[in-house]
């Protein structure tokens, strides 16, 4: 009575409850500022700076606590930490060595220690066709005979094989690495998903696109290929694809044998229309009879043809930079020196913004070489041998997973 009575008298009076709440309310702002300040970190940690790591410093924070862990390995991150890194200059080289992979960085000229055949199949030979955002498609050769194709991210050594959609020959010894065969790796941006053109005996045979979201294969037109005839007898020789915009692009060189004569084309693979079209190389001397070489570049967003061939006992080198789709010719932009040099070396891959890599065939390094120094080196590139076209491709260290 006495307490309600004084209440009473005195209605502004705060009871015991109610001061003990009173005073926690500035405590609670105070904790709310901080996680938010917490929150907005932690995010600035995961878009801004763990997106900006290299793909081997990301795999380490995996081990930082379950968040992290699920966090990092999720495809939004992925394709962030992609977007960034794809013009970062962080490449390394990949050495295929009978069944053995090495992984080389550019300053090293000695391989890292190698890694075993990732394909679980007891392979007698491992051949390196294609690479692009950090996944590096090989060929593997059993002892009994069949070969596997294989998606493989060798940062992270996860690996994916692909479904046969023909069983192999038992007695064909080179399988995929055939030399007539023909492989192109790009991505379809409208459906997130990587594919291959695979051409049969450059496809004459036949011509099949993979995709690797389905894990699926399926026919395509091959009306552009090769024909033999009994008037048109020969053989095609098909370069490494260079991934250029949306298309892929290859140089063919035709061998007629009963003419011996020779011609070559660039022959142009558009990814969304998934046709073929011929493009016409530029003119120089003797093109039909005369030994020669040519190497598709990609210098300062432009596609570029390296030419090399003979000419009065010496070797004479062009470099032309296509115009627009082809359609509009070539340009002559550099013409190097004649020279008697036959120290040949191979361009083996393009480019990561505005420079070539270069490899050594003899010490199995490469080098990087800015646009300037490229246009005024006259060297030719090229490879002389199936080893050194297979065994060796220069990859990007990505968190991109082959098994999706």
């Amino acid at each position: 009575m006495i307490s309600t009575a004084m209440e009473a008298r005195n209605p502004h009076k705060k009871t015991e409850t109610e001061t003990e709440t009173v005073a926690l309310e500035p405590q609670k702002k105070m904790e709310t500022k901080a996680d938010i300040d917490d929150v907005l970190t932690l995010c600035l940690i995961e878009s801004e700076i763990l997106t900006r790591l290299p793909a081997k410093s990301v795999g380490r924070f995996k081990c930082v606590c379950k968040q992290w862990k699920s966090f990092l390995s999720t495809p939004t991150f992925v394709r962030t930490h992609l977007h960034y890194h794809r013009t970062i200059n962080d490449h390394k080289l990949l050495l295929a060595d009978g069944a053995t992979l090495r992984k080389v960085p550019f300053t090293d000229t000695i391989p890292s220690n190698p890694n075993p055949n990732p394909s679980g199949a007891h392979a007698k030979v491992l051949l390196l066709l294609a690479s692009l955002d950090g996944l590096v498609l090989l060929a593997s050769i059993t002892q009994e005979g069949p070969t596997e194709l294989v998606f493989l991210n060798p940062l992270t050594g996860a690996f994916r094989k692909l479904s046969p959609f023909f069983e192999p020959d038992p007695n064909d010894i080179f399988g995929f690495a055939h030399f007539y065969d023909v492989m192109g790796f790009y991505k379809d941006d409208s459906c997130n998903d990587y594919k291959l053109v695979y051409l049969i005996a450059g496809g004459d045979l036949g011509a099949y696109i993979y995709s690797h979201r389905l894990d699926t294969w399926r026919e395509i037109d091959s009306s552009f290929a090769f024909r033999k005839t009994e008037t048109n007898s020969g053989f095609c020789i098909w370069s490494p694809a260079t991934l250029f915009g949306q298309c892929l692009y290859f140089i063919v060189k035709a061998y007629y044998l009963r003419i011996k004569k020779h011609n070559s084309w660039v022959m142009c693979f558009d990814v969304k229309t998934e046709t073929f079209r011929k493009i016409q190389f530029p003119p120089f001397p003797d093109a039909g009879s005369k030994p020669y070489y040519g190497s598709l570049v990609l210098l300062n967003g432009h596609l570029h043809l390296y030419l090399s061939y003979c000419m009065d006992y010496l070797t004479h080198r062009d470099l032309w930079r296509m115009n627009g789709d082809g359609d509009d010719g070539w340009v002559k932009v550099a013409a190097y020196p004649p020279s008697s040099d036959e120290g040949w070396h191979h361009i083996r891959t393009a480019t990561a913004g505005n420079w070539v890599a270069v490899m050594d065939q003899e010490n199995n390094s490469f080098t990087k070489l800015n646009t300037e120094d490229f246009t005024t080196n006259y060297r030719y590139f090229r490879s002389t041998s199936m080893k050194h076209l297979y065994s060796q491709m220069i990859y990007v260290e990505t968190l991109v997973s082959p098994n999706l």
